[in-house]
Formats: structure tokens, sequence, C-alpha cells
């Protein structure tokens, strides 16, 4: 049962990450919420379910960023639209048509993967250094006039 357990949480997830609901998991396994919390006690079953818990996490970030990563490239799909026809009570096909669709690459999806997986050669800013070396001291007008020649 533990084993079983841990599969479905694997699968579906369990309260964490946008996973399953507790209700959902009991519902599914034929228990109530009593009987899991019972069984969290026991060091095998909450080992498991927590382990299972971490497989769901890293396979919902690796769909996440492979999908993220299409939204910056871009990709294309074939979209099927098809029409139906009443034979004697039955559907019949009518009309199939298969389009070619094109997601343009998503210029915003592109620069957070950028900035967040190489953010030493993607920086979302600029550095400015400015060195001024003045035996005297230089008024703000001095100042505002040599920012304002950069």
């Amino acid at each position: 049962m533990v084993q079983a357990c841990a599969d479905w949480v694997r699968e579906n997830g369990l309260i964490d990450h946008g996973g399953a609901t507790l209700t959902d998991f009991c519902r599914a396994m034929g228990i109530d919420d009593m009987s899991y919390y019972n069984w969290m006690k026991r060091s095998e079953f909450s080992e498991s379910i927590k382990k299972a818990k971490e497989a769901f996490r890293e396979s919902l970030e690796k769909d996440i960023v492979k999908s993220l990563a299409n939204a910056a490239k871009g990709y294309e799909y074939t979209q099927t639209t098809t029409e139906y026809t009443d034979v004697n009570g039955k559907p019949r096909v009518k009309k199939q048509v298969k389009k070619n669709i094109r997601v343009e690459p998503n210029v915003g999806a592109a620069i957070f993967l950028l900035t967040n997986i190489a953010p030493e050669r993607w920086k979302n800013r600029q550095n400015q250094e400015v060195n001024i070396s003045n035996e005297k001291p230089i008024t703000v007008d001095e100042a505002k006039k040599i920012i304002n020649e950069l």
C-alpha cells in the first residue's frame, strides 16, 4: 500500500506545488484523512510520501522549464477541425481541415529564461562606472555637467 500511495503522489502531487488535495488522495486510496495522518506517523510511509512529493516537484519544474523554453523559442502545431453530419442517427465526418499553426517566440519568456539560466552573460541591467580624478572638490553644478557629458 505504501508503494501505491507513493506512486500516486509522484504522479499527482499532494498539497504542495499545485498538487492534488488531501481529499483527492484519500478518495483515490480508499481511506479517510485520519488514516492518512496516522500513517504519516510511521517513518516508512512519511519518507515515501516525502520522496514522492519531491519527485513530483522536480517533474513539475522540468515541465515548466520546457514550456517556458518553447514559449521563448516559438513552436508549431497542427490544428485539426472536423465537421460531422448525421447519417441515420450516427455521426459521420463531413469535412476535416488540418492547419499548421506557428506560435511566435515570446520575448518576455526569452528574457526571463536567459537572465535566469545565464545571469553572468544576460544581465537585465546596465553597469556604468564613473571615475573622476580631481585634486579639488567640485560643485554640484560641475558634477551635473560631467554626468550630462557621459
